[in-house]
């Protein structure tokens, strides 16, 4: 995998971007990274058309930017971050997404747009939209970023995709440890089929709980991680992948993409449903 040489942040100076620009001026330093930070304005469409007799929307880039700077400049105090700052009319998804490969940039960092302190699950039509269409590893912002992190975890199904998450998140997190885990899928009697007696189940979960560890021992040797665990998928593999990144107040969850047909990103289900679901901030990695 490439250094990190560019990071681009989209941030809003409307909503509270300040956890954002944190989050990504701390992965440029550490990565000796340059920041690329893209603001766009949509423009009301009623203001747009003068000539229809409403008032001509007059947007402030220089003001807008001068904001920017201003919260860059208490981050970057011994000014050891490069940055760039880009503001534009556009729409922001499409500002973003066409900014991150014009920019040749390594990845991205996007705000969730909570809308109240208790529903980190927000994240908005914005942020989805990039992630499921981006062509970069996507770390997607949901809590204060007052301190660094600490706790990683990754939910792997041991497939290539959550290998190279894993990888990714070693390169750009060098000095934090990661925590793997799995969700076996325990069969009970009430799924298993009419001829199937009780001990054939027991026996039958047994069996594929020692291949799913097997699996997570030689899974964490090739990603060079220590710690491993599979647990119970309690019926719902998202839902227990997501009971557990919450349990333990990780801070970060890292998952893997399958990377990219056309313009869309084919973005799994289960990694879907845990970039929605958990409480901790999330990076997305795409192939």
């Amino acid at each position: 995998m490439k250094k990190i040489k560019r990071i681009l942040v989209g941030i809003d100076v409307l909503e509270k971007s300040d956890n954002v620009l944190k989050r990504a001026w701390d992965i440029a330093r550490e990565n000796e990274a340059e920041l690329f930070i893209v603001h766009a304005v949509e423009t009301p469409w009623l203001s747009v058309p003068s000539y229809f007799g409403s008032k001509e929307f007059d947007i402030d880039i220089k003001g807008i930017s001068k904001t920017i700077e201003k919260k860059l400049k208490v981050l970057n105090r011994d000014k050891k971050v490069p940055y760039f700052i880009y503001v534009k009319e556009d729409d922001a998804d499409d500002l973003i997404l066409c900014a991150a490969k014009w920019s040749k940039a390594d990845m991205m960092v996007l705000g969730a747009h909570s809308k109240t302190k208790s529903k980190k699950r927000f994240l908005g039509s914005i942020v989805q939209k990039v992630v499921h269409q981006s062509h970069l590893p996507v770390l997607v912002v949901k809590n204060n970023a007052a301190r660094a992190y600490k706790n990683i975890v990754a939910p792997t199904d041991f497939q290539m995709q959550s290998k190279q998450s894993i990888l990714f998140a070693k390169k750009v997190f060098p000095t934090l440890k990661i925590n793997i885990v799995n969700a076996f899928q325990t069969v009970y009697a009430m799924e298993a089929p009419y001829a199937t007696m009780g001990p054939e189940i027991s026996e039958y979960n047994n069996v594929a709980l020692s291949s799913a560890k097997k699996e997570m021992k030689k899974f964490i040797k090739e990603v060079s991680v220590k710690i491993g665990e599979v647990i119970d998928d309690e019926l719902d593999s998202k839902a227990a992948l997501v009971k557990y990144t919450n349990k333990d107040r990780y801070d970060l969850v890292v998952v893997g993409s399958r990377g990219t047909s056309g313009f869309k990103a084919l973005l799994g289900s289960v990694a879907t449903y845990i970039l929605r679901e958990t409480t901790s901030d999330v990076l997305i990695y795409v192939p």
